[in-house]
């Protein structure tokens, strides 16, 4: 594993993704030959709930959300997929449909790929596969941990936890959020994410200006952070050996 980073981390690319860039040159050249280059916006909808989608999505940059949503309105993300993933995966695993939306939460690009398509290589190369299956491994577990986070840290914690992942994902420590937006992410109060961002900004670990938010100072604020960001940290370095 390379030392700590000094800034949100930048993997060599080729594709823009490193899912993508992880395959063989021959199953790389295939995939990207049936793929269609899409910009996508802040709150496109690349999954709907119970439904299957009919695109996978290689994200290139921006970030995309899977998001719970409750009957009287809440919402909470249980997952995010950048550059590190397969948006859409889960829908390759078997009959029952994805529970959480999964929409962009920061506008970027990306590669989609006919879900049929991913189907033949998931059921017919073994190299796609173990890929996709090891990413979800790493995205499975990390849903767990901050589960548990939302139950047990505070709120300052958790924030710096989650905007730190969100730099990792999209190798910026620059981000295009609003605190309506936070607020929905966390499953927390806007007043509380407004509390929250003026206390690291107060401490010099952040910038916020009108849902424009910069990481200053990166190893301040993962010494905010709780336990849980190393866990998410961890995983990624591990699948691609940064």
């Amino acid at each position: 594993m390379s030392a700590p980073w000094k800034g949100a981390y930048r993997m060599p690319s080729s594709t823009g993704n490193h899912m993508l860039d992880a395959f063989s040159p021959a199953l790389r050249a295939a995939i990207v030959d049936a793929a269609e280059p899409v910009s996508l916006p802040q709150s496109m909808s690349l999954a709907a709930v119970e439904e299957p989608p009919p695109y996978l999505y290689f994200i290139t940059s921006g970030l995309c959300s899977m998001v719970i949503s409750m009957q009287d309105g809440r919402t909470a993300e249980v997952a995010m997929c950048g550059k590190d993933g397969l948006v859409g995966s889960l829908s390759l695993f078997g009959p029952q449909c994805c529970a959480a939306a999964a929409f962009m939460q920061i506008a970027g690009e990306g590669l989609r790929i006919p879900r049929r398509a991913a189907e033949t290589w998931f059921a017919q190369s073994a190299e796609f596969r173990c890929r996709v299956l090891t990413w979800a491994q790493m995205a499975w577990n990390v849903s767990l941990q901050t589960s548990a986070c939302g139950l047990l840290h505070d709120a300052e914690s958790r924030l710096s936890r989650w905007l730190l992942m969100s730099a990792d994902r999209t190798e910026s420590n620059r981000l295009y959020l609003t605190q309506e937006f936070l607020a929905e992410m966390l499953g927390t109060q806007r007043t509380t994410i407004a509390t929250v961002a003026s206390s690291l900004k107060r401490k010099g670990l952040i910038e916020y200006v009108r849902g424009d938010v910069t990481i200053l100072n990166r190893p301040g604020l993962t010494d905010v952070a709780c336990e849980c960001y190393q866990v998410a940290r961890k995983g990624i370095a591990l699948l691609y050996r940064v």
